[in-house]
């Protein structure tokens, strides 16, 4: 009876840890997300202040278009005068992948400008959040724009 009741005893504590452990893995990745939302609202309304204190001093931000921004500085700086001509800017993150103080997010970057021509695009982004004083920053984004193998422009190059 005794081993019994220290069986049950020890798959308790089993469940009971294993539960706390994947709630707080949940909550990590909520911080996350909330502080991918924060960046994306900063930069969709071209508020370089609110930018600020949201990304890594060596933050890189790669567009699909192969321009980089490689620190906070120049990103901070796209978000003011004529440059900037975001209507809508936000990613739908499908992916989450934590790793101590560094997460991963993939999902579905959306992009429309304003002005004329217009300029829209669905593209798939990879981003990096780290965790520096407490607080998750955004330090690095890349995007590309998915492209069915056989319309590739360099494939058909190489062809």
């Amino acid at each position: 009876m005794k081993q019994l009741l220290t069986c049950l005893t020890i798959a308790a504590v089993t469940v009971t840890s294993a539960l706390t452990i994947a709630q707080a893995q949940e909550n990590v990745k909520e911080e996350v997300l909330a502080a991918q939302k924060q960046f994306y609202q900063a930069y969709e309304s071209c508020d370089a202040e609110a930018m600020e204190p949201l990304v890594t001093d060596d933050m890189m931000y790669l567009h699909s278009t192969g321009g980089l921004q490689s620190n906070k500085t120049e990103l901070v700086e796209s978000l003011t005068g004529p440059d900037c001509f975001i209507e809508v800017l936000r990613v739908d993150v499908d992916s989450v992948r934590i790793y101590g103080d560094a997460a991963v997010l993939f999902g579905d970057l959306h992009f429309k400008g304003k002005g004329t021509p217009k300029v829209e695009a669905k593209l798939r982004a990879s981003q990096v959040f780290v965790k520096q004083d407490g607080r998750w920053l955004f330090a690095s984004n890349s995007s590309m724009e998915p492209v069915p193998l056989d319309t590739s422009i360099r494939l058909a190059e190489q062809q």
